[in-house]
């Protein structure tokens, strides 16, 4: 495309043209899933269309929420919450297989912050405002109505659009977008659904009110890809039967055994990969049952005045703290479910190691630990990155009691190359610890959880053989 430009100038100067030879076509497909409902713990699956070029990053699921149970409950943040487990086939292989999918994208959401606007479609990224309108009728535009959902009046939904733009892992992070199905043989994307504790937090009702037959309903599901042809055979003739290697993002996340704050948490897991970019913990807390919404104005009488939206809370977080004082002294602007709550606050130092060998000078502060993290997620310094922590976030100490998380990275971060950076346990399996001590003495129960980015090539040859290093 360029050979006819000097290599001493910028490509700014750059004049010429480049296209296709012939004629190509888009076309958008709708795959309905092998079930059009799905309840909690059911298995839903996509097979794609073979002999397809499939853009992945056209790639969207689809469907409606049905909400159900005495008392009324909203969903809490991003439509991906409902995923518990996301697995990955080619040609009858697995590619990849994530476990707490929900949890894994809450944590990478919340740190990789989008506009609001993004979500209109139905990603569900603000679910402090119901927003409806009639069908318009006579010679004039009809009104635009909105209600604070965490209000106690709030009904139980019966068809709220949903809607899954982007994905964690082969799906949004392969290095080359467009797959060719014929030569991976038929793709399935099978989704297993959480169960309502994960994604359903009650409005602002007393104290008293439970919420322990609430579930929901999901309808309509489908999924909709962009397909590509070409009249001229060049792009078909150039794979022939060569080996396709593709680059993507893997996760493994682990869970261990319920710990306190006053002891701490000191958890160890083995990891093999080529190539382990970084590691993470937090820590949760185990739910059986739906609770209220974690936000500002849940746990109150429902009152209007107590019942506050992202917006209202995000015009003045700090007249909006501390969920209007009652107990617990949580809310704020988290408006998610207690399920999604990575409750590191009060941390005191953290530690990571590798085979017995610390990773750090010392034990890292709450302040150290952030910076470690802007680094492991490619140096997303604030001069340096269009990305930040999602806006309710409003302070360090936000950060540590709701969206918690400490990082390590492992690799060389370098965004404009394609390089397996990371360190390789291949053949041999590291022990990997992670060391967090806690001020005070908080006595209530976390669940740590590990969890581990790795890089892995994904290989298509000929006569559809798939594997994964």
């Amino acid at each position: 495309m360029y050979e006819s430009i000097p290599a001493s100038l910028p490509q700014e100067f750059f004049y010429n043209l480049s296209k296709l030879q012939g004629s190509m076509s888009k076309n958008l497909l709708k795959v309905t899933a092998d079930r059009t409902t799905a309840s909690p713990g059911n298995i839903t699956n996509f097979r794609l269309p073979i002999g397809s070029l499939i853009d992945l990053r056209s790639l969207s699921v689809w469907w409606k929420t049905k909400l159900t149970g005495t008392n009324p409950t909203i969903p809490g943040r991003y439509s991906s919450s409902f995923i518990k487990r996301i697995s990955i086939s080619a040609n009858n292989v697995v590619i990849q297989q994530i476990e707490d999918y929900n949890l894994l994208y809450n944590i990478m959401a919340d740190h990789t912050n989008k506009s609001h606007t993004k979500g209109l479609s139905g990603e569900f990224l603000d679910n402090t405002v119901i927003w409806s309108e009639s069908n318009p009728t006579g010679s004039d535009q009809v009104a635009i109505s909105g209600a604070n959902s965490l209000l106690a009046a709030t009904a139980n939904q019966v068809a709220i659009p949903m809607h899954v733009n982007n994905f964690l892992g082969v799906l949004g992070s392969s290095s080359t977008p467009v797959i060719p199905t014929d030569r991976f043989g038929e793709i399935v994307i099978s989704i297993q659904w959480d169960q309502p504790y994960a994604m359903l937090g009650g409005t602002a009702e007393s104290g008293a009110t439970t919420y322990s037959n609430n579930s929901y309903e999901l309808s309509d599901l489908y999924l909709s890809v962009e397909a590509l042809s070409f009249s001229d055979d060049s792009y078909y003739t150039s794979i022939g039967s060569k080996d396709l290697q593709y680059y993507f993002n893997d996760y493994i996340v682990t869970r261990f055994a319920e710990c306190t704050k006053t002891t701490g948490i000191n958890v160890t897991t083995y990891l093999n990969a080529n190539s382990l970019d970084w590691v993470g913990c937090t820590a949760i807390r185990n739910q059986t049952a739906p609770s209220t919404m974690v936000g500002y104005g849940g746990n109150g009488d429902g009152a209007t005045a107590n019942v506050v939206n992202v917006y209202k809370y995000l015009s003045d977080p700090v007249t909006y703290v501390n969920n209007n004082g009652t107990s617990p002294v949580s809310g704020d602007g988290f408006y998610n479910t207690e399920y999604f709550v990575r409750d590191l606050q009060g941390v005191d130092s953290v530690q990571f190691s590798i085979n017995n060998k610390a990773l750090n000078y010392a034990a890292l502060n709450k302040y150290e630990v952030f910076q470690n993290n802007l680094c492991a997620l490619g140096y997303e310094g604030i001069d340096a990155s269009k990305n930040g922590l999602i806006d309710t976030c409003v302070s360090i100490f936000h950060y540590f009691k709701y969206y918690g998380m400490a990082m390590q990275s492992l690799e060389l971060v370098d965004k404009d190359q394609f390089y397996i950076s990371g360190l390789s346990s291949a053949g041999s399996s590291c022990a990997v610890n992670a060391s967090i001590k806690f001020a005070g003495n908080a006595t209530y129960n976390i669940t740590p959880v590990l969890i581990a980015k790795m890089s892995k090539v994904l290989h298509c040859k000929a006569g559809r053989m798939i594997s994964v290093e």
